[in-house]
């Protein structure tokens, strides 16, 4: 029986059919009757909000409370061996450099088919400390006869503490540069209904919501790393989490952009209720989102399904953020911003 491993081109072509008949939705009218809304989203704008502010903080409480990162981040050793190492084995390494000295010593096993990773993190003060811990491991797993010869060892990585803070700072770094140049869009986009809502308004809350869609994805890879101690916070994460933010802008945008068509529409505004303008933008919005969000998850479902390590992890994180994003994006972005203008006490009853 043969086996064939499917690449990203071959879950494409699978999914076509599927992604081609969304898109002929997409082509049709996007314009959902009132009659035929299942439910009000802007009168019940508060909830939504509600809603969200509690998956934020479950979403942060879960992550900061399981967060493993990666020797990338705080320096450490990565080792891969030809032979199986034991969870045994690894308590007793963790024993062996403790009494060496070494604080917070901290050792994950990953089983792979080319052999074991082991990897090993410290709180190292200097880079050469990092190099000599690499050689007390060599020469334990030699004593205990895991490995015969240094030749075993298939690959290594060596992170210094140095770099590891650096590998923090370009994190945060791209996330900074981001929101800022998403706020310069916003502002530019946005000016033409200055006098109907702040375009600095509206960057606040698209950064909000994705600060929502960002969390929600990490909560949920904070639950993994609880079950599995091998799941680290790597750059593999970071990528995706990027990722999550770049689709949530997307789609928050493309229904602020709608709203403002429409408050531009309306000439005469003193008569025109801001909620069912807000309503009515977010229901011309909804076949798209939601066709998009499935046509992204159904993609990236096969890539988890089928993929394995980096691509799981990355398929994992995105995944969980494509479905946030949509929610945030839909409930979260243009409830908050019509809050924000004044109008729901006022118009709560005519919506």
């Amino acid at each position: 029986m043969s086996i064939r491993i499917y690449s990203i081109y071959d879950i494409k072509d699978i999914s076509f059919l599927f992604i081609f008949k969304i898109y002929i939705l997409m082509k049709r009218e996007n314009v959902i009757e009132k009659s035929k809304r299942p439910f009000k989203i802007i009168k019940n704008a508060y909830l939504w909000v509600i809603i969200g502010v509690i998956g934020f903080i479950f979403g942060i409480g879960l992550f900061t409370f399981n967060a493993q990162y990666s020797e990338e981040f705080t320096g450490g050793v990565s080792l891969t061996v030809e032979n199986q190492v034991t969870s045994t084995v690894a308590d007793q390494i963790k024993t062996a450099l403790t009494e060496k000295g070494y604080k917070d010593v901290q050792v994950s096993l990953n089983t792979q088919e080319e052999g074991t990773v082991v990897k090993i993190h410290t709180s190292i003060m200097n880079d050469e400390k990092v190099i000599e811990l690499s050689q007390d491991i060599k020469n334990y797993l030699l004593t205990a006869n895991v490995i015969t010869s240094q030749d075993e060892i298939l690959s290594q990585s060596i992170t210094g503490p140095s770099v590891g803070a650096y590998m923090q700072k370009t994190a945060f770094r791209a996330l900074v540069v981001g929101l800022f140049f998403i706020i310069i869009y916003m502002f530019i986009s946005f000016y033409s209904v200055r006098n109907y809502i702040s375009p600095g308004t509206l960057a606040v809350i698209t950064i909000g919501t994705m600060l929502f869609d960002i969390s929600i994805p990490s909560g949920a890879y904070g639950i993994r790393m609880a079950i599995n101690s091998t799941i680290q916070v790597d750059t593999v994460f970071i990528i995706a989490i990027l990722t999550c933010m770049g689709y949530s802008i997307n789609d928050t945008i493309i229904i602020f952009d709608r709203i403002r068509e429409n408050l531009v529409k309306s000439k005469k505004l003193d008569k025109v209720v801001y909620g069912e303008i807000f309503e009515d933008s977010l229901w011309q919005t909804m076949r798209r989102s939601i066709a998009t969000s499935v046509s992204t998850l159904l993609v990236i479902i096969f890539m988890f399904l089928f993929g394995a390590g980096m691509i799981q992890t990355f398929a994992f994180a995105v995944g969980i953020g494509v479905i946030a994003g949509s929610y945030s994006s839909i409930f979260i972005a243009a409830p908050l911003a019509y809050i924000i203008t004044g109008k729901y006490k006022k118009e709560k009853n005519r919506i």
